[in-house]
């Protein structure tokens, strides 16, 4: 008898953090919810000479300086 209580009490335990879990994202949703529309920036970052006209942000690895060494 004290097994089968003792594993109903744990579950119950794993239902009540579940619950409260659930209760606190939901409360944080409504609370703090996201723009559907993010605001645009006034003003876009002209590219930058020198890279291709890319901005910083367009390539992951810079281009290899080939023939100087």
């Amino acid at each position: 008898m004290n097994d089968a209580l003792g594993i109903l009490l744990l579950t119950l335990y794993i239902v009540g953090i579940l619950a409260i879990s659930a209760f606190v994202t939901f409360a944080v949703v409504k609370i703090f919810p996201t723009e559907r529309n993010p605001k645009k920036p006034d003003k876009p970052e002209p590219p930058s000479s020198g890279n291709g006209g890319e901005g910083a942000a367009g390539r992951l690895f810079r281009r290899a300086k080939r023939g100087l060494a």
